[in-house]
């Protein structure tokens, strides 16, 4: 598994993490992100009156990826628009990440791997339109 975090950060209290850098085309022009906090398909949320990161978006799964490949405690999130910026310090998910890896491992050793390896899928894909072709004629 690989991950490309968009920086280092480091400060004397909290030591070494990395940084993921957003800047979301449909806000470029947003004065205030957090009231955007909850709209369909944005990455913020609204809990509680915290706003943060939605630990359901897919921003957020990458962050954790990103927390375990290259092993650090933190990821500064950052949400940037032109004249507006959120930051929000994401800790790792040690249990999601215990729930997620069994599923990524599985999906890397019957789908990634064997086409890496053997060309399975697209082959057998093109084997069937070849024996179909044929049976035609």
């Amino acid at each position: 598994m690989g991950a490309s975090p968009d920086g280092c950060v480091t400060c004397t209290c909290h030591g070494t993490g990395i940084c993921e850098i957003k800047c979301p085309h449909s806000k470029q022009e947003e004065a205030n992100l957090r009231l955007c906090a909850g709209e369909q398909g944005f990455c913020l949320v609204n809990d509680g009156g915290t706003v943060k990161l939605d630990r359901r978006h897919a921003y957020y799964h990458q962050v954790q990826a990103q927390l375990h490949v290259v092993d650090v405690d933190y990821c500064d999130f950052v949400v940037w628009t032109k004249n507006d910026l959120f930051v929000e310090r994401i800790v790792r998910d040690v249990d999601l990440w215990d729930n997620i890896i069994p599923r990524v491992e599985s999906f890397f050793r019957l789908c990634v791997l064997p086409e890496v390896l053997g060309q399975q899928l697209t082959r057998g894909k093109f084997q069937l339109q070849d024996d179909q072709e044929g049976e035609k004629a």
